[in-house]
């Protein structure tokens, strides 16, 4: 899906990955040992934690429950740092 302003999402994805990826790195796991945990392929956790492509809900919520982490506290932990007034919206 492309959007109107896509440098704005690019700040939403490179955000995600860089949670997602420091949640996986503070519980000292490697994408190979949480890929073969919970049956997840290696290449969707790495596409998702290097943002090179637009994640799927599903795909969010099933690496979610891997790191035994709520969606809700990812999509928090993102939108804690945004910058102040950040809005995909054009007003």
């Amino acid at each position: 899906m492309q959007h109107k302003n896509s440098k704005k999402s690019e700040i939403i994805f490179k955000l995600l990955s860089n949670e997602l990826k420091k949640e996986r790195e503070k519980q000292k796991k490697s994408i190979r040992l949480l890929a073969d945990e919970f049956d997840i392929q290696k290449s969707l956790i790495s596409r998702l934690e290097n943002g090179i492509n637009e994640p799927k809900l599903i795909s969010l919520w099933t690496l979610c429950e891997a790191l035994n982490m709520k969606p809700s506290n990812l999509f928090k932990r993102i939108e804690d740092n945004l910058p102040v007034e950040f809005s995909l919206i054009e007003k």
